[in-house]
């Protein structure tokens, strides 16, 4: 039995599963994320025209179509501390904090 082709297909189906994944509820939104992480907002096809977000704060990675099931993916990647808002046309937007994890309340951890 060949496991080649179907070791790729869970690879690439696991290879967001730990992400957060925003969609078209979440329009107008505040999220906060943590530096070097990355999210996805999944929206459907009509929301048209390039995502506008500060580009020291986010970096976007993909912007695809799926043609099947009429949805768009945008992958983002928190590489900056601070504050942007990503608008996708006129009728989405969602404001991203990025920041440690470390600056969160909660269990300390001690680094020597």
């Amino acid at each position: 039995m060949r496991l080649g082709p179907w070791v790729l297909f869970l690879l690439a189906g696991c290879s967001s599963a730990g992400s957060a994944h925003y969609d078209e509820k979440d329009n107008r939104s505040v999220i906060a994320q943590d530096i070097e992480t990355v999210f996805y907002i999944v929206l459907p096809d009509t929301f048209k025209g390039k995502p506008t977000f500060s580009p020291g704060v986010l970096s976007l990675g993909k912007d695809e179509v799926d043609e099947k099931t009429h949805q768009r993916m945008l992958e983002f990647s928190a590489k900056g501390f601070g504050e942007t808002e990503i608008k996708v046309g006129a009728d989405y937007s969602l404001r991203v904090k990025v920041g440690s994890a470390s600056d969160r309340p909660g269990m300390r951890v001690h680094i020597r």
